[in-house]
């Protein structure tokens, strides 16, 4: 009887064999049997999800494997994406890897490929050292085409009729860094859901883009029309929250195909198929087919607002390295903005003003030449007669392009009543300081620069401020172009929750300024002043709260919380342009609104990258 069931036994698995039933496959044919989980199948070889493991890096990183199988699914320049055809039921691991080899002769997209033998390794993208996740590669590859022309395993949708896109959170059970972690949970973080999708092919169904083609050919989309969004706005804006950095948002890049002008608002025809990806700190979608779209109609917005006798009109706009000398046609278009678009408003703080001679790195420091330039352009289009308050820095010492030596300038019109206080104007070095006349505030300096020597200020743009009298009264105004956020972590990088590098600085810059505001309401408390400008960051952030801190009141926080935007970063829009007033001047507030002019735009159509904020006081 052993021996009959010994038999019994040999004869099954020689059956199993010659039937090629899917536990041994053929060799030469791509293997097209689901298997269960990813533990070692029973032919011993490795899969691609064993490799990718349910985390940021492979479990396998640094090893050599061989046997893995999969389907050429995309090629570029520097080797090939592979997709095992038997997905496992773990929606955790992803099912593709990008295969690193420089020389791979007459590969297809469909070959079924067999890897001989290779190594595993996490490759930064950005650099070694980066604040990058890793892409998982294999490299010093040996392998055989096994088939051709095989079927492309079905793209994994993401949304709606898929799986399910977090929408929320992009990573919160890390502190410290994702890829050394083991903490992974695609189903609520969308740092763990896109790397369970690395290298593996996706689609997405009814795409809605929520950003403009960028310089660098990336748009960003929604899937399901934006469904599942968090806050969408009319004109189809994704709007950055304080706990909602819109894991939602999906960015195109053009690995395989060239992006086209998409403008915010278009909708996608037919479903977007690609891999993918990760690089520059983001996961991104490469389509691997023509996008096919259907533009949105979002016409810039313009000021409707007509101020009376008895009103004044502020705005603020930040124009993107302006030198008219470079790009004369910008100078005729800002000037066209500001009179039709902004209303000609009565008092402008402009940011980033270059020298006459550009970014050329000379000794050259005065804008007067380009400032006036733009005052006789508005005039030209029918515009009032602006001038112009400026202090010229110190060369390069305000940070931004070298040899720029940009600042901040404000403009304004004296055909509406406005007049500027009398004292003598200040120079780069010298502190405005607030003194007290009869019983009253008074600048020492008009224009003067705030705390220009502290070191909140070093390598950046310095505060500029002055005194108008209007209707009697005295108004303080502070324009300002605070440190930029460059520094700061990537949402999708490495390190969780993002280091904000650039924050410690401009924290300093706003309890400098706040305090200056103080002395004046210390003097007055009921004074009318308005901080407005560039702050480069958020109404919730620690800066702003920091500057307004029992002083002033954010205007932006009276917008619908979808019209909070005055910048649009990788589909993020958001607020950084601000106007900041004191109490009593906010009793006084007629209109307030954020002129979309910009951020929604392609960059060859727009005059800067930010949109103006502009507010209406009454004297009464």
């Amino acid at each position: 009887m052993q021996r009959f069931a010994r038999s019994l036994f040999c004869l099954l698995v020689i059956t199993l064999l010659i039937t090629g039933c899917g536990l041994f496959p053929k060799a030469g044919q791509p293997t097209t049997t689901p298997t269960a989980a990813a533990v070692p199948t029973l032919d011993g070889r490795l899969r691609i999800n064993q490799i990718q493991g349910a985390q940021h890096r492979s479990p396998y990183d640094g090893k050599r494997v061989s046997g893995v199988e999969g389907i050429v699914t995309a090629i570029t320049g520097s080797g090939f994406y592979l997709q095992d055809s038997l997905p496992d039921t773990d929606e955790r691991t992803s099912e593709a890897l990008f295969v690193s080899a420089s020389a791979f002769g007459n590969i297809s997209v469909g070959d079924f490929i067999r890897i001989e033998t290779a190594r595993v390794r996490e490759y930064n993208p950005a650099g070694l050292g980066e604040n990058s996740l890793t892409r998982t590669e294999l490299f010093q590859v040996s392998y055989s085409v096994l088939s051709s022309g095989n079927p492309l395993p079905e793209p994994v949708v993401l949304g709606e009729a898929g799986r399910r896109i977090p929408n929320f959170t992009i990573e919160n059970d890390v502190n410290g860094y994702a890829g050394r972690t083991g903490e992974f949970d695609p189903a609520q973080d969308g740092l763990d859901f896109c790397e369970s999708l690395e290298g593996m092919r996706v689609q997405v169904n009814d795409a809605l883009a929520v950003s403009s083609t960028s310089y660098y050919k990336e748009v960003v989309v929604v899937a399901d029309l934006g469904k599942d969004a968090s806050v969408l706005s009319p004109r189809s804006v994704l709007v950055l929250r304080q706990e909602d950095a819109n894991p939602e948002r999906i960015m195109l890049d053009d690995t395989f195909i060239n992006i086209p002008a998409v403008q915010v608002g278009a909708r996608f025809t037919q479903p977007i198929i690609g891999i993918m990806d990760y690089s520059f700190g983001n996961f991104k979608l490469q389509p691997t087919q023509k996008l096919r779209f259907e533009q949105g109609n979002n016409p810039p917005e313009a000021v409707t607002y007509e101020p009376s006798v008895s009103e004044l009109a502020f705005a603020t706009y930040n124009v993107a390295n302006f030198d008219p000398m470079v790009s004369p046609e910008r100078l005729k278009a800002l000037a066209e903005q500001i009179v039709f678009t902004l209303n000609s408003p009565d008092i402008l703080a402009l940011q980033e003003i270059q020298d006459d001679d550009g970014e050329l790195d000379s000794a050259q420091t005065s804008a007067s030449g380009n400032i006036n330039r733009l005052i006789q352009k508005v005039k030209q289009v029918g515009g009032p007669e602006y001038k112009a308050l400026t202090i010229d820095p110190l060369r390069n010492a305000d940070g931004g392009a070298a040899g720029g030596n940009i600042r901040v300038v404000l403009l304004y019109r004296e055909d509406r009543g406005l007049s500027l206080a009398a004292a003598p104007a200040g120079d780069a070095s010298t502190p405005n300081q607030v003194l007290k006349k009869d019983g009253k505030p008074a600048l020492s300096l008009n224009p003067g620069r705030v705390s220009p020597q502290a070191y909140a200020f070093r390598d950046s743009r310095k505060p500029l401020s002055a005194q108008f009298i209007f209707k009697g009264k005295d108004i303080f105004v502070i324009a300002c172009h605070l440190n930029s956020k460059g520094e700061d972590g990537p949402l999708f990088g490495d390190q969780q929750p993002p280091g904000l590098v650039s924050e410690r600085q401009r924290l300093e810059q706003a309890r400098e300024i706040n305090a200056f505001v103080k002395q004046i309401l210390a003097v007055d408390p009921f004074a009318y002043v308005v901080v407005l400008g560039d702050l480069n960051d958020f109404q919730w952030s620690a800066p702003i709260m920091t500057l307004q801190e029992d002083a002033l009141a954010n205007l932006i926080t009276l917008l619908p919380e979808y019209d909070r935007y005055t910048y649009n970063h990788e589909g993020n829009a958001q607020a950084l342009d601000h106007i900041l007033v004191s109490l009593a001047f906010l009793k006084q507030l007629s209109h307030f609104d954020v002129v979309h002019i910009n951020s929604e735009t392609l960059p060859d159509a727009r005059v800067s990258d930010h949109d103006p904020v502009y507010a209406v006081f009454k004297f009464e």
